[in-house]
């Protein structure tokens, strides 16, 4: 009798080590936290979160471009989780900005006192 499907080989796959995805996204993070909170007095408070918001988009689209670059074995966290993320927190704060913000803010209209 033949054998169709032989064992694979039992020997345990040798990954590298994944710091460079959780450096990427902390950096991400804690840089878009570090620019929001320098421009905070400079910048029209209705155009801090939008501004943020850019910032966190920007960031995973570089991380996007990373994991595209350098591929990494799927079954540890990688550059493209680090963009998922990214664009999952931008998309939820985005969430929290109110529609008269905006309208205020691309209009260029001050808000009433």
């Amino acid at each position: 009798m033949t054998i169709t499907n032989p064992i694979p080989n039992t020997a345990t796959p040798v990954f590298r080590s994944a710091t460079g995805p959780v450096i990427a996204l902390t950096g991400a993070l804690a840089g878009t936290l570090a620019v929001a909170a320098a421009l905070q007095p400079t910048i029209a408070r209705e155009a801090l979160v939008p501004t943020a918001v850019c910032l966190l988009f920007l960031f995973a689209a570089a991380a996007a471009m990373i994991a595209w670059l350098r591929p990494m074995s799927r079954r540890q966290f990688t550059y493209w989780d680090t963009a998922g993320a990214l664009t999952f927190i931008g998309i939820c704060v985005t969430a929290s900005v109110e529609p008269e913000q905006m309208v205020q803010l691309v209009a260029g209209t001050n808000p009433p006192r």
